[in-house]
C-alpha cells in the first residue's frame, strides 16, 4: 500500500511538471507585464483627479461671464492656482466663498488682485484634499 501510495504521488507530481512547463513561459511573460504595472502606475490616477478639481473649480465660477480662467495650473494633483479676469471684485470673491464651502479645498488663500478699473486680474491659489475617490 505505501509503495502504491508513492507511486500514485510520483505519477502526480510528474503530471504537475508537465502542466507547469506548459505554462511556465506564459507566467514569465505575465510577472514581466506585472512590474511594468508597478513601474508606471504612480503616473496614472484613475479616479480622474485632475478633472474632479477643474470640475469643483468650474462650479464655483458664475455662468454669465461676468469672470474668467485665464489659466488653471495643477501641480502633484493637489496644488492649484487660478488666474483669470474679472469684471467686478465681488464675483471674483463669490468664487472664493464657494471654494472656501467645498469639502475637498483647504489652505485657500484670499486672491490677489491687480488693476484699478475693470477688467481686474485676479490670482489665488488652494490646496486639494480629497476624502475618497471620485464618483464619475
Amino acid at each position: 500500500i505505501i509503495a502504491g501510495a508513492f507511486g500514485y504521488q510520483q505519477w502526480q507530481l510528474t503530471k504537475l511538471r508537465g502542466q507547469w512547463q506548459g505554462m511556465s513561459s506564459k507566467v514569465k511573460e505575465l510577472e514581466g507585464v506585472t512590474q511594468q504595472i508597478h513601474q508606471y502606475r504612480p503616473w496614472f490616477d484613475d479616479s480622474l483627479r485632475a478633472l474632479t478639481i477643474l470640475k469643483e473649480l468650474t462650479t464655483a465660477f458664475p455662468d454669465d461671464g461676468r469672470v474668467s480662467a485665464k489659466s488653471i495650473e495643477i501641480r502633484d494633483l493637489s496644488a492649484v492656482t487660478c488666474t483669470g479676469i474679472t469684471r467686478d471684485s465681488e464675483s471674483m470673491f463669490t468664487i472664493w466663498e464657494n471654494l472656501r464651502h467645498s469639502g475637498n479645498v483647504r489652505d485657500l488663500h484670499r486672491p490677489t488682485t491687480r488693476g484699478n478699473k475693470p477688467p481686474l486680474q485676479f490670482t489665488f491659489d488652494f490646496r486639494w484634499s480629497e476624502g475618497g475617490r471620485s464618483e464619475n
